[in-house]
């Protein structure tokens, strides 16, 4: 009976080993994968920071190119000795006529169209209509002359322009 009894609790003792060895492997398993996942999500993380900084600088990009956009939007003064009220009239006057878009100083369209003519760079008729061909022209003064080439007759470009106006 004692033998019985001792090779039961041999008998228990080994599969009980058994059982807690296996129950270790899960664990492992388990942590291997636990850690896995840990790796993973560290490396989510790592991108999410990424891009964050890839917002940041595209952000500041596309202030930087708004900023400029509305810069040359702005209706500039004519020249120094020009008054505001003759701006806003000649803007006033160029609303009317459409070419808000075009010309943002107090010049005559004809007078543009006649300088762009002598330039060489205005083939059309002299109209006074600033439409898609005086706008080309302008585009092509402006790169002729290192400027901005927007299209849009702001007092830099005129300021190089009225010169051919003269002749």
């Amino acid at each position: 009976m004692i033998f019985r009894l001792l090779l039961g609790i041999v008998f228990l003792a080994v599969f009980a080993g058994c059982a807690t060895t296996g129950i270790r492997t899960q664990e492992e398993q388990l942590q291997s994968r636990v850690t896995a996942l840990e790796k993973k999500v560290e490396e989510k993380d790592s991108e999410i920071v990424d891009l964050q900084y890839q917002v940041k600088d595209l952000s500041s990009k596309v202030t930087d190119q708004s900023s400029k956009v509305a810069d040359k939007s702005l209706v500039t003064t004519a020249s120094s000795n020009e008054s505001a009220a003759e701006t806003e009239a000649a803007s006033a006057k160029n609303s009317a006529q459409g070419n808000v878009d075009i010309i943002r100083v107090n010049v005559p369209v004809t007078d543009v169209q006649t300088a762009l003519t002598n330039a060489g760079s205005y083939s059309g008729k002299i109209d006074g209509k600033a439409g898609a061909a005086t706008k080309a022209a302008i585009m092509a003064f402006q790169k002729a002359h290192h400027l901005t080439a927007d299209g849009i007759l702001g007092r830099r470009t005129w300021k190089q322009l009225k010169s051919y106006l003269k002749e």
